[in-house]
């Protein structure tokens, strides 16, 4: 079951139902690929239609304007896949994949995922499960993006990025923080705009920087900042 790096396709959500032989099966039927942190997995409008599988390390779906403004529709974390969208449909890719740091990416042509998701129930409502979170995903940013100030959009990703915690909950924290640039860009904002939210949220001690960490302090003092600014919009 482990590929030619020596990793396993067990970590992948959309497997973890499948038994040790059709995964065994899956395995060998993958490229396996390695990259380095800003290179380019999958390019914009490339026709190849395979789908991939981030068996570690992380990935960004982006866009870039004419002008190089660059656009980050959603982090792929280890363990998910991208690219069903062009094996279900073949139409060119929407968007280019690239790596965050180092990765280990399998690869598998869309007639075999095909065959696969009929042969495996499990798989084939993994997969559907797997694309209606991104449709609530992409519809909460598009909404997100339409109503909230930019100021009030860092403060939802920060907590985003936190994870979901209750009321009262203690300081969290945020490990390997995105620099203010990439941060900028999941917010479709300036780094600039960033910087200068998080050093006010820092002044109100609600957050602080440890390193490459963000320590969230005060999860429900900026729970009701994002309240606040979401009902002033």
């Amino acid at each position: 079951m482990k590929g030619t790096y020596g990793c396993s396709l067990r970590s992948i959500a959309i497997f973890k139902d499948l038994s040790d032989a059709a995964l065994a099966r899956l395995s060998q039927a993958c490229n396996w690929s390695s990259f380095h942190g800003g290179e380019e997995i999958v390019p914009y409008l490339d026709e190849s239609d395979d789908v991939y599988f981030l068996v570690n390390g992380s990935a960004q779906v982006m866009l870039y304007s004419r002008t190089g403004k660059a656009v980050a529709f959603r982090t792929i974390e280890a363990g998910s896949l991208f690219g069903e969208l062009a094996a279900i449909d073949h139409a060119p890719r929407s968007a280019r994949v690239e790596a965050v740091g180092p990765c280990v990416v399998a690869r598998l042509t869309a007639e075999t995922f095909r065959r696969f998701m009929r042969e495996e129930p499990a798989m084939m409502e993994a997969v559907s499960r797997h694309l209606v979170a991104q449709i609530r995903e992409l519809t909460a940013r598009v909404f997100s993006f339409s109503t909230l100030s930019v100021k009030t959009r860092i403060q939802a990703e920060i907590l985003r990025l936190a994870g979901a915690r209750e009321a009262g909950a203690a300081p969290c924290r945020i490990k390997g923080f995105p620099t203010h640039g990439d941060f900028a860009e999941r917010v479709s904002t300036h780094r600039e705009a960033v910087t200068r939210e998080l050093g006010r949220l820092a002044r109100a001690g609600i957050v602080r920087r440890e390193g490459r960490d963000l320590v969230l302090l005060d999860i429900d003092g900026l729970r009701a900042m994002i309240d606040k600014g979401s009902d002033a919009e």
